[in-house]
């Protein structure tokens, strides 16, 4: 547990005389006021109603004794008060815990909560932070309150199950709450309507299931090495037999209908989305890559062009980041002739519409966007929609012309090594676990072809 601690002390009497305001009445008028201040941790701030900073207002005689006795007093009071309400909920005082190896009784709920609590202070980003707290959620609600050195394989299976349960149950009354909202008037005139409906509610299901577990096993592991537990329970063969992550939707066009699709595009007339499309089938890069790509990243050259992959869009399409997913994901892409031309036509027309509003290009200026700023997914994908339909690809979704990257690439004998470092895996086998049904059959023949190299080299 954090300490609370109080901030410099603040002479009230001196800021009233500076404001040419009276001293305040008191008891002994040989004291001084001051106000106390602790400002309370983020984690902490439920324990007080959510307060933010806990205030007292003193009299002292003198800084040296009298101010620090108040000040002490005051720390010890709320400290005393946090720590009570942290025992209400599971917390055990570092001198009362049981020192025998194996038998931590803080509930799991607890456990989990003071290990992102620590992970937090600069250890890992934000958004797993985020992540870790949401699962913290489905823990707590079921198996929050056992401790972590009870916990059984059958409590995490039965908490797994509930997920789903859970999900729906809390994405209901989330709906419900919204639903209420929009009956005031404030909404009604922030948006116009009351009549707009609510998308389906979505459901966590598998893959949920599975980053539970991974999570799971993450801090019983983190408990195992510092002997609060004797056993990782989280890591019961069955449970990963169960609770496996399903594999990514593989949905690729077949080779005449992806034909029919570059012809389709090739129709567009020349601006971003014909750019962007173009970028997505002949090289295999995820659309949040591509809306990041600038002019910078591209090198033209007089055999081939490449495209440096090095940073993406964030999920609320307002801002460019460094590459999150992985080393392996920072990457250098081959563009095919007819793609780099267009891509150089585009971004001289780019440059002279910007000229012509004043502004001056660069190199960091971005290639998939008619504006300056980057253009969101959910703004593309408006454009995509539209564009399938007239094109008569309704219901194909745009990472479906990156999967038909790899798996026409792979049935026409490419390198799965070459293939996998395109398209920014992590290692070769990930991509053949997931395209292996693509992977033509070359065992057909093998011992025909094997010994006519033999005679041949004789």
């Amino acid at each position: 547990m954090k300490k609370l601690r109080c901030d410099k002390p603040y002479d009230i009497d001196e800021a009233r005389r500076q404001k040419g305001l009276s001293r305040r009445r008191r008891k002994d008028s040989r004291t001084t006021a001051y106000e106390l201040t602790i400002r309370v941790p983020e984690e902490y701030r439920t324990y007080f109603e959510g307060k933010k900073k806990l205030t007292r207002t003193v009299f002292a005689l003198n800084k040296k004794d009298d101010l620090k006795d108040q000040i002490n007093a005051f720390e010890d009071e709320k400290n005393a008060e946090l720590e009570r309400r942290l025992e209400e909920r599971g917390w055990v005082r570092r001198g009362d815990e049981k020192k025998e190896p194996g038998r931590c009784m803080t509930p799991i709920g607890s456990y989990i909560e003071r290990y992102i609590e620590i992970r937090s202070n600069g250890a890992v980003g934000k958004n797993t932070v985020k992540n870790e707290t949401r699962y913290l959620q489905y823990v707590d609600a079921v198996i929050g309150s056992i401790p972590i050195c009870k916990v059984t394989a059958e409590d995490i299976e039965g908490c797994l199950l509930k997920i789903p349960e859970l999900s729906e149950k809390w994405a209901l009354e989330r709906q419900a709450a919204w639903e209420e909202n929009r009956k005031t008037a404030r909404w009604v005139r922030k948006h116009g309507t009351l009549a707009k409906p609510f998308k389906p509610i979505k459901v966590a299901g598998s893959d949920m299931q599975a980053k539970i577990l991974k999570f799971l096993r993450e801090v019983m592991n983190y408990a195992l090495e510092k002997e609060d537990i004797t056993k990782n329970t989280a890591k019961a063969k069955f449970l990963t037999r169960v609770f496996k992550k399903s594999k990514p939707l593989i949905d690729p066009l077949m080779a005449d209908d992806a034909s029919r699709f570059l012809q389709e595009v090739e129709k567009l007339a020349l601006g971003y989305f014909k750019v962007s499309l173009l970028l997505l089938l002949n090289t295999g890069m995820r659309p949040e890559e591509m809306l990041a790509i600038r002019v910078g990243n591209i090198i033209f050259g007089e055999e081939e062009t490449l495209i440096k992959i090095t940073s993406a869009i964030d999920h609320d399409g307002k801002e460019i980041r460094e590459y999150p997913k992985s080393d392996a994901s920072r990457r250098s892409v081959p563009v095919d002739e007819y793609t780099a031309e267009v891509l150089k036509q585009w971004i001289d027309l780019k440059s002279s519409l910007m000229r012509a509003l004043g502004f001056k290009p660069s190199m960091s200026m971005l290639v998939c966007g008619p504006e300056m700023a980057p253009r969101t997914y959910q703004s593309w994908h408006r454009d995509w929609l539209k564009f399938a339909a007239d094109a008569s690809f309704k219901g194909v979704r745009p990472y479906a012309l990156r999967h038909t990257f790899a798996t026409l690439n792979l049935a026409n004998g490419e390198n799965i090594k070459t293939v996998s470092v395109l398209m920014g895996h992590a290692s070769s086998a990930y991509t053949l676990d997931l395209y292996a049904g693509y992977v033509p059959n070359t065992g057909i023949g093998i011992g025909v072809r094997y010994m006519n190299f033999l005679r041949a080299a004789a």
